[in-house]
C-alpha cells in the first residue's frame, strides 16, 4: 500500500483504512474507534497524556477482542 503525497491526511487514513479492514476488521474497527482520543489540538503535554490513554484503551480493546475469540486474535 501506497500513501499518495498529494492527497489530505484524511484521504490517505480513509485508504489505510480500507486496505487494514481487508486484513482484520475487528483490529481495524479498534483502532479507529480510538482515533478521536488523539485528537488534542496542539497542547503537548495534552498530547502525551491522549497518547497514553489510546495506547490503554486500544490495548483494553485488542485483549477484550482476543478473549472473546478464544486467543485466537
Amino acid at each position: 500500500m501506497e500513501f499518495k503525497l498529494d492527497s489530505t491526511f484524511e484521504q490517505n487514513l480513509s485508504h489505510f483504512k480500507t486496505e487494514i479492514e481487508k486484513v482484520d476488521a475487528e483490529c481495524a474497527k479498534i483502532l479507529f474507534d480510538n482515533l478521536h482520543l488523539l485528537d488534542v489540538g496542539n497542547d503537548a503535554a495534552l498530547g502525551r497524556g491522549a497518547i497514553g490513554e489510546f495506547h490503554k484503551t486500544v490495548l483494553s480493546g485488542l485483549d477484550a477482542l482476543q478473549k472473546a475469540t478464544g486467543g485466537k486474535s
